[in-house]
């Protein structure tokens, strides 16, 4: 029997339908240790074993195995991984509480938003309800013991029967995840491959999720991979869990384990409870180490809490307690012997601290010990949910509820999302991803005035009255980045202040990231509480595309992102296209410089094409000065080091369509480049790296040597010979190198000037003059660290200057010192080299797929019209 939907009844009548669920006769549980497959009988091996590690679908298979042959488990499918992967989340729990799955979900939903329920009614729902607690291993896939472990903890959850493991049972529902399905096969086939072989710890030539590797753990707001969005619909708009639970490796040296608290700085949107629930929990498994005689567990140093990207701190904003765990690992499942001496500076004396109290004394550190560290950290988790479980979620109820009453009568109130953008369907994209992060999201039934300013009907509003408000101000800030050499007192830990007098304390990842500015969305502050009538948006915020007039050739603007799409689709299906070489008004609409002009394609076909990538098309006869579109045949070159950046850019040209290949060492070695391609894409990699690639004898050898003399000199000819050489970041060096290109990269001269950006959004001017800048604000926002700054000398012919910083301050979001250095340098320009051109970018123009409002950079470097 399902109890009805708790979001239809009274609140008496809610509490009755829960309590009488609770007196129904509960199932069999047939569950017992010796019912239920043991690993090592499934695997052939111990969980932990040396030298073994296990493939995402043998451990999948085991999963559903035990679920089969226990009541206390069972498995739900979340999505596919981006290599076609089923992605699922075992649920472990009593096999009462398997059985009412639903209505605990539903609990959880109704004291994790907040809406219409007092305290009185969330005290009763909290006692009735189950903590809810997720677990996911194996994000980075070489971090490979929480991924071994999830095995063995599958295991003991469902069959122990011991005061701790019964009670977590009762208690607790058990979400457990394997966050990286495809990177936990690929390293595992790598490993088992080579174990035994000179290669046995050899770095996998290629990275270990289809496009981004480790940065997968850097894109959770910005949900551009299917694993990131499955496990964001299921954390933020299914399951609304009290406690995630991030396993990672590697700990700081010689530590076993990281374990919270985190170090400074904190996000100042971070909830104080959250806070205090981590420190809570952080404690207990520091706990439970020294109980079970597992030394070397430390807390604060090397991982902080600032930077939202991350899987762990994406959700703190969401009032769930976050943990962090880096086990220590040594390389993959091949153990190790350290002795006294590998361990450095004090470490070596074995001093204890308030952070450290059980130095770990060297030994052998194998994967079975790592597991071991595993389990123990994630059965403190739970243990913990059991205890705390009614205050966990009560405490989830009153920081949502708090955020709802506050934001009512104090700002910031929220934004406003205009409907008039430069880029449409990027900020309809921008408001999907909030969405997906379970953010409400509403537009106006009436027209509103605000600061003055009157907003039509259906205008977009973001107000942070709202249960996750806290996550709405981390998004839509601008981020002030401390100094920590101001603030020592956050952090150091001996008696007295101890100033610092040194250069910046960087932070662990980047400092500032405000989400309309990197995807060039306009957003204006709420200047008081939403008061006129609103309706929440409820599935995606793209509209299909439309093409506005019926007579003479389509327009589609430079300004959308989505163009770039329609256009490579336009060019399949057989049309012409070319590009306006100056602005065109449509009725009231400005379309920018650049903007397309597509003639030559049916109607039914453009109409087609138009609609399904959302943008709005417009048919005109004015008269346009264009120039012809020529499509690049497009080679990106993946080396054997696993690029992350040539990832994202492989991501961005699937994603927007554009035609082309992958090209290898031995590609670039064999030459005659042109026959192939017009234009190669060079990722971040530093110039020797692409010359020398993977050392002879450290993977095999058909992995070894980058490109080469052979390949370094059949790039230089390919270029000579009018080929289009587009460089990202570290490779512009290599480039200027290479063909002995009139630029200097001047970043260590405004370095030792001060200069210092701790990757961050800087105001950037774009040249309106280039076609590199077709459909760019003159000025804008880019997302710059410790990039590149160019000089080019006075004689040089031919160049163009894409974009350079502001010769104002530049700080938008983040941290910079001393900006004079850099202001006005150049940071993109594009100069010939015999017959053909060099595009340089001395900054990231995607930022992990994140600055949307930069992506046109790299598009108009391959739709070239000159």
């Amino acid at each position: 029997m399902r109890c009805p939907s708790l979001a239809v009844l009274s609140k008496s009548a809610l509490i009755l339908a829960l309590s009488s669920a609770s007196l129904l006769a509960k199932p069999q549980d047939t569950s017992s240790p010796s019912s239920v497959t043991k690993p090592a009988s499934f695997l052939g091996y111990e969980v932990g074993a040396d030298y073994k590690l296990t493939t995402y679908e043998k451990a999948l298979t085991y999963f559903e195995k035990i679920a089969s042959e226990s009541g206390r488990m069972t498995i739900q499918d979340i999505g596919k991984t981006a290599m076609g992967r089923r992605q699922v989340c075992a649920f472990i729990s009593s096999a009462d509480n398997i059985l009412n799955l639903d209505r605990y979900q539903e609990i959880a939903r109704k004291l994790s938003l907040a809406r219409d329920v007092d305290e009185e009614e969330a005290r009763e729902l909290a006692a009735q309800g189950k903590a809810i607690a997720w677990i996911d291993v194996g994000l980075h896939s070489t971090e490979c013991a929480p991924s071994e472990h999830a095995i063995q903890l599958a295991y003991d959850l469902v069959t122990g029967e011991d005061e701790m493991t019964r009670r977590i049972r009762e208690d607790v529902i058990t979400l457990l995840v394997f966050a990286n399905p495809d990177g936990m096969t690929l390293v595992a086939d790598w490993y088992m491959e080579h174990v035994g072989t000179e290669f046995e710890g050899a770095r996998m030539p290629w990275l270990y999720q289809k496009y981004i590797g480790h940065d997968n753990n850097r894109d959770s707001f910005n949900s551009s991979q299917p694993e990131t969005q499955n496990i964001n619909r299921f954390q933020n708009l299914e399951w609304l869990p009290n406690v995630a639970y991030n396993h990672h490796q590697t700990a700081p040296f010689p530590a076993r384990i990281w374990i919270p608290p985190y170090g400074e700085p904190t996000n100042p949107n971070k909830p104080a409870q959250v806070i205090r629930w981590e420190n809570l929990i952080g404690a207990a498994m520091g706990h439970a180490f020294d109980a079970n005689n597992q030394p070397g567990a430390i807390s604060r140093a090397g991982y902080d809490a600032w930077y939202p990207g991350f899987l762990t701190q994406i959700v703190t904003t969401h009032n769930v307690p976050s943990i962090l765990t880096e086990t220590a690992l040594y390389s993959l499942a091949t153990p190790h012997e350290y002795t006294i001496d590998d361990l450095r500076g004090g470490h070596a004396d074995l001093v204890k601290s308030a952070f450290y109290p059980s130095p770990w004394e060297p030994g052998w550190w194998r994967i079975g010990d790592a597991v071991a560290y595993c389990l123990t950290a994630s059965k403190a988790v739970l243990d913990t949910c059991s205890r705390y479980r009614s205050e966990m979620l009560l405490s989830k109820y009153r920081m949502a509820n708090n955020n709802i009453e506050r934001y009512r009568k104090a700002g910031p109130f929220g934004w406003i999302v205009p409907e008039t953008q430069h880029d449409p369907t990027t900020t309809a994209r921008m408001l999907d991803k909030l969405t997906l992060l379970g953010v409400e999201v509403y537009a106006s039934e009436v027209a509103f005035e605000n600061t003055g300013a009157t907003y039509p009907e259906g205008t977009r509003i973001v107000p942070t009255s709202q249960p996750f408000a806290d996550f709405v101000k981390t998004m839509f800030e601008k981020q002030d980045y401390p100094d920590l050499r101001k603030y020592t007192h956050l952090w150091q830990g001996v008696v007295g202040r101890v100033d610092v007098d040194s250069g910046p304390l960087r932070p662990y990842d980047v400092a500032g990231w405000t989400l309309p500015l990197q995807m060039g969305v306009d957003t204006v502050p709420l200047a008081a509480a939403v008061d006129f009538p609103a309706r929440r948006l409820e599935g995606s915020a793209l509209r299909e595309g439309r093409i506005v007039g019926v007579d003479g050739p389509l327009l589609l603007s430079a300004g959308d992102n989505s163009s770039y799409i329609a256009v490579n689709r336009l060019l399949a299906a057989g049309a012409t296209v070319s590009r306006s070489r100056e602005s065109v008004s449509v009725g009231e609409v400005v379309l920018p410089e650049g903007s397309f002009v597509v003639s030559d394609m049916p109607n039914a076909v453009a109409e087609r094409i138009v609609g399904n990538t959302q943008v709005t098309g417009y048919r005109s006869t004015t008269q346009v000065a264009t120039d012809p579109l020529r499509p690049l045949r497009i080679g990106l070159y993946q080396p054997w080091t696993a690029s992350m950046d040539e990832g994202w850019i492989r991501f961005l040209l699937e994603s927007y369509e554009f035609p082309h290949v992958v090209l290898h060492d031995a590609e670039m070695r064999t030459g005659r480049l042109s026959e192939r391609v017009d234009a190669i894409i060079l990722p971040s990699v530093a110039g020797r790296s692409l010359r020398s690639g993977n050392r002879e004898g450290s993977v095999p050898a058909e992995y070894t040597g980058g490109l080469g003399e052979e390949g370094v000199a059949n790039l230089r000819a390919f270029v000579e010979a009018g080929g289009r050489l587009i460089c990202n970041s570290r490779s512009s060096e290599f480039a200027i190198s290479v063909f002995e290109l009139p630029v200097r990269n001047v970043m260590q001269e405004a370095q030792r000037a001060g200069f210092y950006s701790a990757g961050s959004l800087l105001r950037m001017d774009f040249d309106p003059t280039t076609p590199g800048t077709y459909g760019m604000p003159r000025n804008g926002t880019a997302f710059f660290g410790r990039d590149m700054l160019f000089e080019v000398d006075e004689d040089a012919q031919g160049v163009d200057v894409i974009a350079r910083m502001s010769s104002d301050s530049l700080l938008l979001s983040g941290y910079v010192e001393n900006d004079e250095a850099a202001r006005g340098k150049i940071t993109a320009l594009a100069i010939p080299h015999g017959e053909g051109r060099t595009v340089l970018f001395g900054f990231s123009f995607h930022n992990r797929a994140q600055a949307h409002g930069t992506f046109k950079l790299l598009f108009n470097a391959l739709s070239s019209v000159r």
